[in-house]
């Protein structure tokens, strides 16, 4: 079949992107499943330490998407920041609290095998910092938000393609500095805005037309690019400082593979599903994956195969329970924020009347 432009208001585009989230949300989940299931089995079990590529992939999602949705339009920092803020952090603050509540009642199951202790106060404001979060994930958040603030001083009120090169210059340049800068790259990876960067330079290709939808080229990509993946990860690249450089161009074949796929995202209605609850899955997954060593405990599970069963039992149940939090709290509670600060704007307005 001969390839053609994905065009910016074909039904592709959010395909494509829900896809390339839900893929992403389901590496880190089982990445974060095979852990467990690996300590329980002394060992027996393997990691599956390729699954972090999937915060990788949100990243470049994530700067593809910001782009999109400012580009050529004219928004104010403020409008630009309020929405980001109101995607962001309604669930994750609700779940924040769960987990304070949790870690009161029973400290054990918050962040057992860490380091350091939870830094609560960091887990609710997001600033930088070595020591976990009450909901751990919630540290990609931390690089969002700066993303976020970047953009808006420097690609807006208009962000024009022009904008959009020097936003990436600007990340890249944010990149090497804070490589060497000597900040520990456990308080702050700086190596991680190139990510951001290459998702927004993808983003300006996409909005050309320049991306053509190609299974041959799509399997290609991805494949090469996990490859390429694997190896910086086995290297111990996707836990150093120079995770993101090491892992930015893997990441963006495997991205740019996923765009390029187009209508076929269409068949994959569950893929799809696990697209749109996937920060709900992103974020609420731990609270599942904690039954994985209390169901073995109690099951007096001890052979490989028992484990893997529960583990996978136990994922399963975290995408489930995840996108009935999309759609009875995430996606509510978003609805009511937006209404809230609508109504408020009209009321400021007819007051200035």
């Amino acid at each position: 079949m001969k390839s053609q432009s994905i065009a910016v208001d074909q039904p592709q585009y959010v395909e494509s992107i829900q896809a390339g989230r839900g893929i992403a949300a389901l590496l880190v989940v089982v990445h974060h499943a095979a852990q467990k299931a690996h300590a329980l089995s002394g060992g027996a079990i393997p990691l599956f330490d390729f699954g972090i590529i999937g915060v990788d992939i949100f990243f470049m999602i994530s700067g593809f998407i910001i782009y999109f949705v400012t580009a050529n339009k004219t928004m104010t920092h403020v409008e630009f920041m309020e929405k980001r803020i109101i995607r962001v952090f309604p669930l994750y603050w609700g779940l924040s609290l769960l987990a304070l509540l949790v870690f009161i009642l029973a400290p054990k199951l918050i962040n057992s095998n860490a380091q350091e202790p939870t830094d609560i106060a960091a887990s609710f404001f997001l600033w930088p910092t070595s020591a976990p979060y009450l909901v751990n994930n919630g540290w990609t958040l931390t690089y969002e938000i700066i993303f976020y603030g970047l953009w808006a001083l420097v690609a807006l009120p208009t962000a024009r393609p022009k904008n959009a090169y020097l936003a990436c210059l600007v990340l890249a340049a944010a990149s090497f500095i804070g490589l060497l800068s000597g900040l520990d790259y456990k308080i702050m990876n700086f190596s991680l805005f190139l990510e951001f960067a290459f998702g927004v330079a993808i983003g300006v290709a996409f909005k050309k037309g320049l991306i053509r939808q190609s299974m041959p080229v799509s399997i290609v990509l991805m494949a090469a690019g996990a490859f390429l993946a694997h190896l910086a990860i086995s290297e111990g690249l996707g836990s150093s400082e120079l995770r993101g450089f090491a892992l930015a161009i893997p990441s963006a074949m495997i991205f740019f593979g996923l765009i390029s796929l187009g209508s076929f995202w269409a068949r994959l209605r569950v893929i799809l599903a696990i697209g749109d609850s996937s920060y709900s899955l992103y974020l609420f997954h731990p609270f599942i994956l904690v039954a994985i060593p209390l169901a073995v405990k109690l099951l007096g599970f001890t052979s490989v195969p028992q484990i893997l069963v529960i583990s996978v039992a136990v994922c399963i149940a975290s995408i489930w329970a995840s996108h009935m939090v999309y759609r009875f709290v995430e996606f509510p509670l978003t609805q009511m924020m937006r209404g809230m600060i609508k109504s408020a704007k009209s009321f400021s307005a007819a007051r200035a009347r």
